[in-house]
């Protein structure tokens, strides 16, 4: 297809290309006069949906009213079904991202739990986001709202079903050593014994799944039919540790019990918008109990609205592996293509998905509590931000900068001795740590030098950026060097001979290795009076510390491994890369027989036979010792 080039064209000149659009369905593009889309919907009738807009100037929201000020040209692409321009507007969203669509940017934040599938023996792990299904086969269960959540549910989880924690590989490793002190206190089933089979294995995942799902009456009924047959064969000890966990999850039910029905099943979403942005609040219901409540915020800009609250719904369970039979949502919320959306949604579930807008009852009720936490989470973010930016208006009256320092990078270095020299750089956003930013370079050096460091790393930063790098745009608003005049010195040399400017400050240390100080190279300038301030610069130097010495070591442990292999003939530095991709340790190629090894892409029969007579050579010459 070709790229549509838009026009600047007068709100008459787009009324007049309105009134000949076709009554189909379809999707529209709108685009101000630099070419960017601004916004993209769906209708099943192109023609009266785009002609609402431009006939009733004047009359709309004002997120609407804004959008249609500054739109001066639009685009339609006709679609042969209602449901096909649905699943286009979602992927034109998510690749222009458009300013005034409400996108989910929050839920690449969110955690999830991971159940490893495509081992013989599933385990639980915590996963910040998903893989794709081609790179491994695992079960995701969430998103949640938090990563304690998720340790907390992942941690109740392995004490009642007993699933192995350690670091063993099975069935690999099955029978290799003793069983660790969890199996003895009957906190894991001892898979490492081999008395239980991947058949048995599987039964007790289905109620894993089950627990996730939050199905605590079947967990729950299965847990007690265990207890009642342990104490008949008088295993009281055993009988007792299901009793707690029935407990347990007894609590757990209680404490979020909102609706006395069990079969309430649903996933109620509420709304609080004003002019200044909002929030939508989904709190995941499961037999009557929130189980989970997540927010979504959303801009000044952004328009929310049954229009196209149906293609965030899409994007949201698209990325879910498990759906609820039901979504409740707001009248406000509630669009005319909810059917085709119950449509998409049963097909990837395999079962009905309702969405409904209650009218009465516990769904009315729970939609209106949505609304509320939604309310609460949307001011409370607001205040939260205007105090972040309280010390970002402190820093740059202090240091007597331009613009406001929204975005702060800072930098250090590290090494052992001339070894492995590292330049970190990390990011804070809006007073706030963006980890998904940082960075990390591994120096060409061979021997310690601060200022040197110091201008490679920037000027490889800068140059990045220059090059049109995603990764690396766009530049900072303020550059905190970790060091004195010195550094500051070097990373402003950088920056020039790159032809950018930003303002460099120093982090000048005190006898304790704490930021005493800020200079800019000619003036220092005290925090220590000003306890919020300090904190913040504290917090920074702390964190670009701890990720640049955690980079480093990532990268001397890497060597001492790949080392240790190079040893072996037949074995380089690329071989030994590839060994401990796969089995991550020294200990695991060790006690891999030549079959495992020469599975290994790129490690021939010869390689796998010269690595066990390696390794069995040492192990005679220590035994002898």
């Amino acid at each position: 297809m070709q790229e549509y080039i838009p026009q600047i064209l007068t709100k008459e000149k787009m009324l007049e290309k309105a009134k000949l659009l076709p009554r189909l369905p379809g999707v529209y593009l709108f685009f101000d006069k630099s070419g960017t889309i601004l916004y993209v919907g769906k209708s099943k009738a192109l023609h009266n949906r785009v002609l609402s807009y431009l006939q009733n100037i004047g009359k709309h929201p004002p997120k609407t009213e804004k959008l249609v000020s500054q739109a001066v040209d639009f685009q339609t692409i006709v679609t042969e079904t209602e449901a096909e321009a649905l699943i286009l507007e979602n992927e034109k969203i998510k690749l222009h991202q458009p300013k005034f669509n409400i996108r989910l940017k929050d839920d690449k934040n969110y955690p999830y739990i991971r159940l490893s599938l495509g081992e013989s023996y599933p385990r639980l792990s915590f996963a910040r986001r998903r893989e794709s299904k081609k790179k491994e086969k695992s079960k995701y269960f969430g998103p949640y709202s938090s990563a304690g959540a998720v340790h907390t549910i992942i941690d109740l989880a392995n004490k009642i079903f007993a699933l192995p924690t350690c670091k063993r590989s099975f069935p690999r490793e099955i029978g290799r050593e003793k069983p660790c002190l969890y199996f003895h206190l009957n906190r894991c089933c001892g898979v490492c014994t081999g008395a239980v089979s991947e058949e048995e294995y599987a039964k007790k995942i289905d109620e894993v799944i089950a627990f996730l799902k939050s199905d605590y009456t079947r967990v729950s009924k299965n847990l007690t039919a265990q207890m009642e047959e342990a104490a008949e064969n008088l295993d009281f000890e055993r009988a007792a540790k299901l009793r707690d966990h029935i407990r347990a999850l007894s609590r757990l039910s209680e404490n979020r019990q909102i609706v006395k029905d069990l079969s309430f099943d649903a996933d109620v979403f509420g709304l609080y918008a004003d002019d200044l942005g909002g929030a939508v609040n989904q709190l995941s219901v499961r037999e009557g109990r929130v189980v989970d409540s997540i927010h979504f915020h959303f801009g000044a800009d952004e328009i929310v609205s049954a229009e196209n609250f149906s293609s965030f719904l899409l994007e949201l369970y698209r990325g879910r592996d498990f759906l609820p039979r039901q979504i409740m949502l707001p009248p406000e919320l509630f669009g005319e293509d909810v059917e085709l959306l119950s449509e998409i949604l049963q097909e990837k579930r395999g079962a009905s998905v309702k969405i409904v807008c209650p009218e009465r009852g516990n769904g009315k009720k729970i939609v209106a509590l949505a609304a509320e936490n939604a309310r609460e989470a949307s001011l409370h973010r607001r205040a939260m931000l205007e105090k972040d930016e309280e010390v970002l208006v402190e820093l740059a009256s202090l240091l007597q900068l331009e613009v406001l320092p929204e975005r702060i990078e800072s930098i250090d270095i590290s090494g052992s001795g001339n070894d492995f020299l590292t330049a970190s750089i990390i990011t804070v956003q809006n007073a706030h740590f963006s980890k998904r930013d940082y960075k990390s370079f591994h120096l060409s050096l061979t021997q310690q030098d601060d200022y040197a460091s110091m201008y490679e790393a920037i000027s490889r930063r800068v140059r990045r950026f220059r090059e049109g790098d995603a990764a690396f745009q766009p530049l900072p608003d303020l550059f905190l060097v970790d060091g004195g005049v010195g550094q500051v010195s070097a990373v402003r040399r950088a920056l020039a001979d790159q032809g950018v400017f930003v303002p460099v400050i120093g982090m000048v240390k005190d006898s304790f290795h704490k930021t005493r100080a800020l200079t800019d190279g000619e003036n220092e300038f005290s925090i220590a009076k000003n306890a919020r301030l300090f904190q913040f610069i504290y917090r920074i130097q702390e964190e670009v510390h701890r990720f640049t010495l955690s980079r480093m070591d990532i990268r001397r442990r890497k060597s001492v491994k790949t080392t240790s292999l190079s040893g072996i003939p037949g074995i380089g530095e690329k071989k030994a890369a590839l060994l401990l991709k796969q089995f991550r340790t020294v200990k695991a190629i060790r006690e891999a027989d030549v079959e495992a090894l020469s599975a290994v892409k790129g490690i021939s029969r010869k390689n796998a036979e010269e690595i066990v007579r390696y390794f069995g050579e040492k192990e005679k010459q220590q035994n002898s010792q």
